[in-house]
């Protein structure tokens, strides 16, 4: 099989789609994966399961904010337009919402410590989203710069 970056872009649209379906799910079966976990977990036995899925519908919203604009990005990179202002913007709001997600999580330490877990991770996708960023944003610089150059 010979690998281009048409068949990338087609497998990372594939994999972004099959996430986004799992997070639709989350969102639909949240209060009885909740409670079931809260029933059948010993950590978290004893918790509020109106916790857990107040924490995961707060986090929903950033998460879903992100889907939609690694899509959109994905898409226009597919059409060559990598180094745009549109993909700056994108991975700005992605790095933003990975933050939201790790201030929610860090938040919900106060009744669940593993969330400190969850809240590094999401921070540090968040730092690492955002030097990717200034990458892009740097490269827009010098294409427009060159595109000006006779």
């Amino acid at each position: 099989m010979n690998w281009n970056n048409e068949k990338s872009i087609g497998l990372t649209k594939f994999f972004i789609i099959l996430f986004a379906a799992a997070y639709v799910l989350v969102v639909a079966f949240c209060p009885v994966m909740t409670r079931e976990f809260v029933n059948h977990s010993f950590s978290a036995r004893g918790k509020d399961a109106l916790l857990f899925t107040a924490t995961i519908y707060v986090s929903a919203v950033p998460l879903g904010i992100i889907l939609w604009n690694l899509y959109r990005m994905i898409g226009r990179i597919g059409e060559e337009q990598i180094f745009s202002e549109e993909n700056v913007r994108c991975l700005r709001l992605i790095s933003w919402m990975c933050f939201v997600v790790a201030a929610v999580c860090l938040v919900s330490t106060a009744y669940y410590v593993f969330f400190l877990i969850i809240a590094a991770c999401a921070a540090f996708m968040g730092l690492l989203i955002r030097v990717i960023k200034n990458v892009f944003e740097r490269a827009r610089e010098i294409k427009e710069e060159n595109d000006y150059t006779v």
